[in-house]
């Protein structure tokens, strides 16, 4: 994987051509690329860009063209890996605590082709996506909780594997919010 520049527009133009169709999707993804932006100062210019690119490109499974699973995290990592890009498939594969669904689904073998990443890389991963709303507004981790609670029936597979990760997403958040209010960017 080439990293330059150029990755982070390669990421935004296969995030546009993929999910912009998906409306609220795509504004999501756009909101969520762009706290990446701002987030990655905290970071080495490299790790920046492997930031911004993985936000671009963490909910690509979404992508009607590219559902394997049904699982979105697996499913862009597939795709991402299908292109060469090992650490972006990884980083989407296992972005906001993934595991919990994946087990839920019968998808936890499956997941764990793709190595999981423990760095501050994948904690400012996760903490982009669950501090951006579905419009791609900022909110706070509470706010995006209730937001898919209410989203999602209390028997929904996808609130089942929330109310399982909600520890480590918040542990998460505090930790990448931490590091940036070192950075003053928080």
């Amino acid at each position: 994987m080439q990293l330059d520049g150029k990755l982070i527009d390669r990421a935004a133009a296969l995030a546009e051509r993929y999910l912009a169709p998906l409306g609220n999707r795509w504004l999501h993804v756009q909101g969520v690329a762009e706290k990446a932006r701002k987030v990655s100062r905290a970071f080495p210019e490299e790790e920046g860009i492997v930031l911004v690119a993985s936000a671009y490109l963490h909910d690509i499974g979404y992508a009607p063209e590219l559902k394997k699973t049904d699982f979105h995290p697996l499913d862009g990592a597939y795709y991402l890996r299908s292109l060469g890009y090992h650490r972006l498939a990884s980083l989407v594969a296992h972005h906001s605590e993934a595991i919990f669904e994946a087990r839920l689904r019968g998808l936890e073998t499956a997941l764990c082709e793709f190595p999981r990443e423990y760095s501050a890389i994948a904690d400012a991963l996760t903490y982009c996506d669950q501090t951006v709303g579905p419009t791609g507004k900022a909110v706070t981790l509470e706010e995006r909780v209730n937001e898919v609670l209410s989203r999602y029936g209390q028997t929904d597979i996808v609130v089942q594997a929330l109310h399982q990760s909600i520890s480590p997403l918040f542990h998460t958040v505090e930790k990448t919010q931490r590091k940036l209010w070192v950075y003053d960017l928080a």
